[in-house]
């Protein structure tokens, strides 16, 4: 796509989906422009579309072995699960605004937030779940399971059992072809099945597979909030990412960009033998008061090594005092309530009126830049 038809895409999608950011002003602009450039280039190329029209055929062990290879053939910089490029922009636009005070992005004091979800997209992961579940209740913590409706038998005795032990369920997509967005027919056609499977499970909150994302197509599903975009992440079908480590109103939903590392291609395309990637990136985080927002498969952490690299990382993010600990659903309500917020500054004063004002606090917008 030339650098002309991506400015043309990103106008036509900035004309038909209303979004607000976390921020306004300049700096809304950077976060907005991010978006745009990302939801504009999320496309698949004609070698992908080629390969999801083959997969079916294709061995499941050859299908990971082609994934590896290509993961490690990317040319990405050590630093490559950083979103440093946006973050000096933004860093810049903050210097540059008028903006004295915002809303901090989280309620309470926390400094930031952190999410677990898991994608389940194999029979062999649904059986998995039980045990993963487990091992996060340990430490306290819950997490949204999204499962596939229509590729497995989906028990709803699972269902219930993980909502009656305080965790989420999501749905991932239709079938997990990679051909959701093949089409807007496709698309279209699948979209009242979809819909379908959230009212059974009882779901506010999607994924799409593979992360592929057209959040104007989304606007169908009747879903609270998406989960479909991310920061960065250069080894995606469809690279690239928003840049912004903040939720953000799109159109009817609020969208939850996932912003840790995929386990996939931390601990299987990378090699990787310890979390030291993903505690590195919370730390970041902290620094912009963010999202942690981790994107795990229980079809991949099936052996001992893996699952002690989450059990890990779990451990050090049970250790952080300053984090909210929250299903997404939890997210994007408080989202909600704080793009409903306003900033009165009558004689100089200023003071949050709206529902919960009570629970969100005002900071200086520098502090959201300073490390």
């Amino acid at each position: 796509m030339s650098r002309d038809t991506r400015a043309s895409s990103a106008g036509a999608l900035r004309s038909e989906l209303a979004t607000r950011f976390a921020f306004d002003g300049d700096v809304g602009e950077v976060l907005r422009d991010y978006f745009f450039r990302d939801a504009a280039q999320a496309k698949l190329s004609a070698k992908f579309k080629l390969y999801y029209k083959l997969r079916p055929f294709i061995p499941i062990p050859l299908r990971q072995f082609l994934q590896r290879e290509r993961n490690q053939g990317i040319d990405a910089p050590v630093d490559w699960y950083l979103p440093i490029q946006f973050v000096e922009a933004f860093r810049q636009a903050v210097l540059n605004s008028d903006v004295q005070q915002v809303i901090h992005p989280w309620p309470d004091d926390y400094q930031m937030s952190a999410v677990l979800t898991h994608d389940v997209e194999t029979k062999m992961g649904v059986a998995l779940v039980d045990r993963l579940a487990a091992i996060e209740e340990k430490y306290g913590l819950r997490s949204a399971w999204n499962f596939i409706p229509y590729k497995y038998n989906v028990d709803p005795g699972l269902l219930r059992d993980l909502k009656d032990r305080g965790h989420e369920i999501g749905v991932h997509g239709y079938n997990h072809d990679g051909r959701l967005f093949e089409s807007r027919r496709t698309f279209d056609r699948r979209t009242g099945p979809i819909n379908q499977a959230l009212a059974t499970y009882g779901s506010t909150g999607f994924r799409a597979p593979m992360v592929h994302r057209n959040l104007n197509w989304l606007q169908s599903l009747n879903v609270d909030y998406d989960a479909s975009c991310f920061d960065i992440d250069p080894f995606q079908a469809m690279p690239g990412g928003i840049g912004s480590v903040w939720p953000f109103i799109a159109g009817k939903f609020v969208e939850l960009p996932y912003t840790l590392p995929q386990d996939h291609t931390l601990l299987i395309s990378l090699g990787e033998t310890t979390s030291r990637i993903w505690e590195d990136k919370l730390a970041y985080l902290r620094t912009l008061a963010g999202m942690a927002m981790l994107v795990t498969h229980p079809d991949y952490l099936d052996i001992p090594q893996r699952l002690g690299v989450y059990e890990s990382f779990l451990e050090h993010l049970k250790s952080q005092t300053d984090c909210w600990h929250v299903l997404p659903v939890e997210i994007a309500k408080w989202w909600r309530q704080r793009d409903s917020l306003e900033i009165d500054r009558t004689d100089n004063i200023s003071v949050l009126v709206g529902p919960m004002a009570e629970k969100a606090k005002l900071i200086k917008l520098r502090d959201l830049t300073e490390v």
